[in-house]
């Protein structure tokens, strides 16, 4: 009776835990859980789709793609790897695995074989770590604001990019030429620039060009797994592969960090592993069937899930009904592969040089939703406008140049960042990869001087200069050629590929007639190069700079004197250009009373006289600073603190 009597009061003080424990505001899941298997409420269980069952040809299949990989096909996978990229979930870096002996590289080899023999991974592959990032300028508060950053195992990818290299070349030739993302020869840049020489081409032959931008929702994450492996089937006829592939993308998991936050792990059920080398080229494949229009007028643009449908003709009305006919098409393509549109983020836009009908709009609708006419849209990072000026374009390039010219300046103020390589490597990577981000599509640009200003600054930073500093001298000590001529080259050298790699989007592009003298397009402003872009650059630099080589020779090279702190490189050049905070200049700038700007040997304290002044204990001439000899540090030091 006694035990009986413990039984019942264990049950009933358990039952009181249970309901003290119950939160329906903070764990909603826990506590319905709980009801349920109070009340024998049976769990409802979701019904599946019908699986499309795979057809298979087995007269045309082949195991090329699921052969035995070999130690070479591994060693080309590792030498494309970067350095310093974090971690996935098994915490093996990048270097970690560039650096594997002769044994730790066979027993990798025989592990993705046996994975290609038995067509399943390792658990740990299967899982991934993504970290949410805010969009820049976005509201903290919307979860669709956020940029999602997803950790794979490197080891994973290095298995992936293996795939890659021989799925490739298979691939790529039967791809449609439409497509630009992704693939040998076609880089983002040349796409951006084949739809804005296709608008250059309407302004010569007085037409108008109609362009909408089509937004794919969550495009990655809707693609269907089953209908992607029955293409992928299609396309390659190599049936094991396709079943590597789909143990790939298989019971994969994940969670979501933000602010040190993680959530629960998640089941991934449809689309492709977000930070997969993979994903790219099976989307490709994916949306390769996608309806083209045979009309010569309608051209399609694509770069992953991002598109352009450009259509040109000489009314308004005429574009408006091809591209709502186009637009229609494509919606019960995208319906039938489960790939989600976004009306209300398609945008479009008239591109034309009818000042009398600026303000005429597009009148586009799709899905019974009109389609926002955006004066100045963005495609794939460059900002467009009706008359191609890029004006809006360089106004924020400017903007971010300035941004990140902040950061550098950070850099300067600080004893471990201000060391003038690490400055120049920085520069190079932030401020000039910025402002020249797809400068062959605007380099002909009026209003390319904007981003040359920020650009300017740069090179201040760089060289610790004065802002009346010598813009040709501010360049040639830091060792950056000027932006025009960077700009000129880069569009050239495309141009060179234009003329020579068959696989560039643009190959066979004829040099049309100009109507327009005042227009300034990519085929009119370029020619073709023979030297590589490096020496072409300094070619040109010192074609340009003339008589002011006497000075240094322009070179993409920090001048002399640059291994020394940045006090005394920053002294030095200010020295070199004879632009210094001495008494003579101060006077002249406003920021000295003294009017005769006495020096303490009793002379005019100027930059000239600062060289040969009695007060400091050693002399040097300009050859010297040019050289950056024992002298000119020895000066540039004692005047570190005053100039």
């Amino acid at each position: 009776m006694k035990t009986l009597n413990a039984v019942a009061e264990t049950k009933r003080k358990r039952w009181c835990e249970t309901l003290e424990n119950v939160d329906m505001r903070h764990d909603s899941r826990k506590a319905w859980g709980l009801l349920r298997r109070l009340g024998n409420i049976p769990r409802r269980q979701p019904t599946p789709p019908k699986k499309k069952r795979m057809v298979r040809e087995s007269c045309k299949e082949t195991d090329y793609l699921s052969k035995q990989f070999n130690s070479f096909e591994l060693q080309k996978a590792i030498d494309v790897m970067i350095n310093y990229k974090a971690a996935g979930p098994d915490d093996i870096c990048t270097e970690q695995l560039r650096n594997l002996g002769p044994g730790a590289k066979k027993w990798v080899i025989d592990l993705f074989n046996y994975i290609n023999m038995v067509q399943k991974i390792p658990k740990i592959w299967r899982k991934s770590k993504i970290i949410a990032q805010l969009k820049p300028g976005k509201e903290e508060t919307d979860p669709k604001n956020y940029r999602p950053i997803s950790l794979l195992c490197h080891t994973y990818k290095i298995y992936e990019r293996m795939l890659l290299n021989r799925l490739m070349p298979v691939v790529d030739k039967e791809l449609i030429l439409e497509k630009s993302g992704f693939r040998p020869g076609k880089s983002c840049s040349s796409q951006i620039l084949n739809l804005t020489q296709y608008i250059e081409n309407g302004f010569v032959n007085k037409q108008i060009t109609g362009v909408a931008f089509v937004d794919l929702s969550a495009a990655y994450d809707t693609v269907n797994h089953n209908i992607m492996l029955t293409k992928l089937y299609k396309m390659t006829y190599d049936y094991n592969f396709v079943k590597i592939i789909e143990a790939l993308l298989s019971n994969r998991r994940f969670f979501v960090t933000l602010d040190g936050i993680n959530s629960r792990w998640r089941n991934l059920k449809n689309g492709l592993p977000q930070g997969s080398v993979l994903a790219p080229t099976l989307f490709n494949i994916y949306t390769n069937d996608q309806p083209i229009s045979n009309d010569a007028n309608i051209k399609h643009y694509i770069y992953a899930d991002d598109s352009a449908i450009a259509v040109q003709d000489n009314t308004f009305e005429i574009i408006e009904r091809k591209l709502s006919d186009t637009l229609a098409r494509m919606d019960e393509y995208f319906e039938a592969n489960t790939l989600r549109l976004n009306p209300s983020k398609t945008e479009v836009c008239a591109f034309h040089l009818r000042n009398k009908e600026a303000n005429r709009k597009l009148r586009v609708t799709w899905k019974g939703v009109e389609l926002v006419n955006n004066p100045n849209p963005k495609y794939l990072g460059v900002v467009l406008d009706r008359s191609l000026t890029y004006k809006v374009h360089c106004e924020k390039t400017k903007m971010k140049i300035n941004t990140k010219n902040g950061l550098l300046r950070k850099l300067v103020g600080s004893a471990w960042g201000a060391e003038p390589h690490a400055l120049r490597v920085t520069a190079l990577a932030l401020c000039f990869s910025t402002g020249e981000f797809a400068s062959q599509v605007w380099g002909g640009s009026a209003h390319t001087k904007k981003i040359d200003t920020a650009l300017n600054e740069t090179c201040r930073l760089i060289t610790g200069c004065l802002r009346n500093t010598s813009v040709n001298k501010l360049y040639t000590l830091s060792g950056i050629a000027p932006p025009e001529i960077r700009r000129s080259v880069q569009a050239d050298w495309e141009r060179t590929k234009v003329t020579n790699d068959d696989q560039h989007i643009m190959h066979g592009l004829q040099e049309g007639k100009y109507r327009l003298k005042s227009r300034n397009s990519f085929m009119k402003r370029t020619r073709c190069i023979t030297r590589n872009p490096k020496n072409e650059r300094v070619e040109r630099w010192r074609e340009e700079m003339g008589d002011e080589i006497t000075w240094i020779m322009p070179m993409e090279n920090l001048s002399p004197g640059y291994n020394n702190s940045w006090i005394i490189w920053r002294s030095l050049n200010r020295l070199r250009t004879k632009v210094g905070r001495c008494k003579a200049n101060l006077k002249k700038w406003g920021y000295l009373e003294d009017p005769l700007a006495i020096c303490e040997c009793g002379e005019e304290q100027t930059m000239d006289h600062i060289l040969v002044c009695c007060e400091c204990p050693i002399t040097c001439s300009e050859k010297d600073l040019v050289v950056a000899n024992q002298k000119a540090i020895d000066m540039a030091k004692y005047w570190s603190n005053i100039i």
